[in-house]
């Protein structure tokens, strides 16, 4: 990609409803943290320049991150999480998305720093899910079980690999039929996250249903839970 074609990118997201303020792009196509950026606003739905934002997150790849930095490090585990989540929406590349969440939950897992955005357990849901699509489904529940017996019993409350690996499990017993072992297993995806009051009544209500169609009351849980990114994590 040209400067050209860079900066009149940068110009249609600025004038999309996201609004982002000019500052982000300073670096130019030059610094892989506004190229990174950029990519994030083009792959948004309202001005839908997926090609353009693969582009710009594939050229992110081998850009080099300071470790010390938390801040650097967690901008580039995003670029390559984004990189995955869109390339697993294409056609036959599921494979390049498996390929770039291993490298965000190497750079995530490579520090002890408890990140602003990222949760290591999202960046490991979103390899089970890959997995799954790419019919390695047992092989991920194996590595989710591992994550959960290493971390079940840590002495913290709210932690993410617990809350992304149950509802894994949860999504393959609502698929095989089996209602009553999915649901056991949200619950516990549940009791690994904090539930603010105001969302009890609605999980309760979404947990009582009684028909088998197991994957709509998970959808109905889902409704119902609060987002990860806005509650408090341990880990």
């Amino acid at each position: 990609m040209t400067q050209e074609a860079f900066h009149k990118l940068v110009h249609l997201v600025m004038a999309s409803p996201a609004k982002p303020p000019e500052k982000l792009f300073l670096g130019g196509m030059d610094d892989w943290h506004a190229r990174a950026r950029l990519a994030h606003f083009l792959a948004m739905p309202a001005v839908g320049k997926t090609e353009e934002a693969l582009e710009l997150f594939h050229s992110v790849v081998e850009a080099d991150v300071d470790e010390e930095n938390a801040e650097d490090v967690e901008e580039k585990v995003f670029a390559l999480q984004k990189l995955s989540d869109l390339e697993r929406k294409q056609d036959n590349t599921a494979e390049d998305a498996l390929r770039h969440i291993d490298a965000a939950i190497e750079l995530a897992e490579s520090t002890d720093f408890l990140y602003k955005y990222i949760l290591r357990g999202e960046l490991w849901g979103d390899r089970w899910n890959i997995m799954h699509q790419l019919k390695m489904s047992q092989e991920a529940e194996e590595e989710v079980d591992e994550r959960i017996e290493a971390y079940k019993d840590i002495p913290v409350s709210h932690v993410s690999y617990l809350y992304y690996g149950y509802r894994f499990k949860a999504m393959l017993a609502a698929e095989r039929g089996v209602t009553l072992v999915a649901k056991d297993y949200m619950h516990m995806a549940l009791h690994s996250m904090e539930i603010p009051p105001q969302y009890e009544a609605g999980l309760e209500k979404a947990f009582s249903a009684t028909h088998d169609n197991a994957s709509w009351i998970l959808n109905e849980v889902d409704r119902a839970t609060p987002n990860p990114d806005t509650v408090q994590w341990d880990i």
